[in-house]
């Protein structure tokens, strides 16, 4: 089978590993590990953007959808346009591991050690401070409630709220990434021992998702909430998301299958097709009605860290650690 990159795309040379990827109209923004913004489209020359001296550790469409917020360990988060404009819009003492956008309600929150910090109309507003150092960060599909994952759980809080004390989702260990589902009927937390945990709300009842090789370091819901994918095994592991039990008690689809690790998960923003990035800087996608597979890209040098579909599902730009980018057309 004929990578797709060969035939319906381009290939990219980012200049240095891929640590996320946007969308802006017909151009893709990656926020790179030397602190650069690379700029490309489905043709013409890709361009680079200054934009942190250090590592670009978290990126995120600004509400406006025409910038790219981007958080660094320079501890400055900015936001860049595809004119190559980019401005500083906090400077702090730590890194700025997340940074979440809502284009519904217009707020932007970063987190950077403890702290949650909240911004509206482009103006710091007011700061949520945590138990231990913030592992993820999400808002609802509405952009009103922020979930921040830390040692022992997760809280929720209304972001407008300054004074919000928090709702406590408990359970001991150390939680990562975080996530809620489309309907925020549920918020889901990867955690360092290689399994998710979840919890349905209101009742916050407990959900317990394990078995994983490695960590999960990706996350991605279908439009319609009904599955879960997630990187961290040898196949995309994509958990039902369907009854009062979500995926208490069944087992999870496991599409994908290869001899390397699921680095990168990304749902099509209309169809059950997902996208699947490895270890060995393989892509690929699959189709769920069918489970047909198309190979997107062979492996490479590095894992693929970034993937993310153009807002008409046509084309999806894939980056990965050492440095590659692909641009490809899949119809």
């Amino acid at each position: 089978m004929t990578a797709q990159v060969y035939t319906n795309g381009r290939r990219l040379a980012l200049g240095a590993g891929a640590t996320g990827v946007h969308w802006i109209g017909e151009q893709v923004l990656f926020a790179l590990s030397d602190g650069a913004v690379c700029l490309a489209a489905r043709e013409g020359e890709a361009r680079r953007i200054a934009a942190h001296d250090g590592v670009i550790l978290s990126a995120a469409l600004h509400p406006d959808g025409k910038r790219l917020i981007t958080g660094g360990d320079d501890g400055k988060l900015n936001f860049v346009s595809p004119a190559g404009e980019v401005e500083t819009v906090a400077s702090v003492r730590k890194w700025v591991d997340h940074v979440v956008a809502s284009p519904t309600s217009g707020v932007i929150v970063a987190g950077a050690g403890k702290e949650a910090i909240v911004f509206v109309g482009d103006k710091e507003s007011h700061r949520f401070t945590h138990p231990s150092s913030v592992g993820g960060l999400t808002l609802d599909a509405k952009g009103r409630r922020l979930a921040s994952s830390h040692y022992g759980g997760a809280t929720l809080r209304y972001v407008l709220a300054a004074d919000d004390k928090g709702v406590a989702l408990k359970w001991t260990g150390s939680h990562l990434g975080v996530t809620f589902s489309p309907d925020a009927d549920y918020v889901v937390t990867a955690m360092q021992e290689n399994a998710l945990h979840g919890w349905r709300l209101p009742e916050k009842t407990d959900l317990r998702m394990d078995g994983y090789p490695a960590k999960t370091r990706s996350f991605s819901w279908d439009k319609r909430g009904r599955w879960l994918a997630t990187s961290g095994a040898q196949s995309a592991i994509v958990w039902p998301f369907v009854g009062k039990l979500g995926p208490q008690g069944k087992p999870p689809l496991q599409p994908g299958e290869r001899d390397a690790l699921v680095t990168a998960v990304a749902f099509h923003p209309s169809e059950e097709v997902l996208a699947i990035g490895y270890s060995d800087g393989a892509a690929m996608l699959v189709r769920f009605a069918d489970e047909i597979g198309l190979e997107l890209d062979e492996p490479g040098e590095g894992a693929v860290s970034a993937l993310a579909w153009s807002a008409d599902g046509k084309s999806i730009a894939i980056g990965d650690e050492a440095g590659r980018g692909a641009v490809v057309e899949v119809g």
